[in-house]
């Protein structure tokens, strides 16, 4: 049962208000309304041959509004996902900027903090700020947890069957921590989405001279990362490409999965 179930009438126009006028970053469906995310995955998430998860725990580091939680709870059958973002949903910068460009993102974060605009909303679904998150674990009553912290160490957390990471890695400065990180926290496998990825067989990283984003990834590097970290059989599970909304412009991605 979803909370659209049993919700009154207040909490129903206060979930639609915010899905139709909050700050999201993916295109999320609510009782037919449509958040104004910047990337839709509704119809290509069925497309990128994730494996079953029946009855496995996942880790989703780096999870955001939780889009693909929820995907792996309700379609994919896992048993819990638990959510980590480095994000305080406090108008902060979520992830890593060059020193020069700090003032500019922090900026961006407060303008996109849409808990002062929509808190009566908030409040009215029992919630402090604007995680999006655990927005979605109430709005379909998922059994997903959330917890704030860096991919850069997750020894705090138990291990889980599967560990997910996407669109994160373009956004860091030492992705070989980040994925021997994910490695320690994986029992089976972990799957890695990469955005602005290419084609290659030398394995390239391309330095992106912006404040938030430092490298694209050949899919070379991706797999040479993952293979000296410890994973074992990894490969290429899907390419696709996503375009922005905002800007209509597609981006490419590749998807990696790689075994324990």
């Amino acid at each position: 049962m979803i909370f659209v179930d049993i919700m009154n009438e207040q909490e129903l126009f206060s979930a639609k208000r915010i899905i139709t006028e909050g700050e999201w970053y993916h295109k999320v469906v609510f009782d037919d309304v449509y958040s104004n995310g910047t990337f839709d995955y509704n119809n290509l998430i069925y497309d990128i041959n994730f494996p079953k998860l029946d009855n496995l725990t996942v880790l989703d580091v780096g999870c955001s509004d939780g889009f693909f939680s929820k995907y792996f709870l309700e379609s994919l059958n896992a048993k819990h996902v638990l959510g980590i973002d480095f994000n305080q949903y406090d108008g902060s910068v979520a992830f890593e900027v060059l020193n020069q460009y700090e003032n500019e993102f922090k900026e961006k974060y407060l303008s996109h903090n849409d808990y002062q605009t929509l808190k009566s909303e908030y409040e009215i679904l029992g919630l402090k700020n604007s995680n999006k998150f655990l927005l979605m674990k109430k709005l379909f009553n998922l059994n997903m947890t959330f917890e704030e912290g860096s991919i850069y160490d997750l020894s705090q957390f138990e291990n889980f069957d599967v560990t997910f990471c996407g669109s994160l890695l373009e956004h860091l400065r030492d992705p070989i921590t980040a994925v021997e990180q994910l490695y320690l926290k994986t029992k089976e496998f972990c799957i890695i989405d990469v955005s602005n990825s290419f084609n290659s067989r030398k394995p390239y990283l391309k330095y992106i001279p912006s404040g938030g984003n430092f490298f694209h990834y050949s899919n070379s590097a991706i797999i040479s990362i993952m293979n000296n970290v410890g994973f074992q059989n990894v490969k290429v599970l899907k390419k696709y490409k996503i375009k922005i909304e905002k800007y209509g412009y597609r981006i490419p991605h590749t998807v990696f999965i790689g075994y324990k």
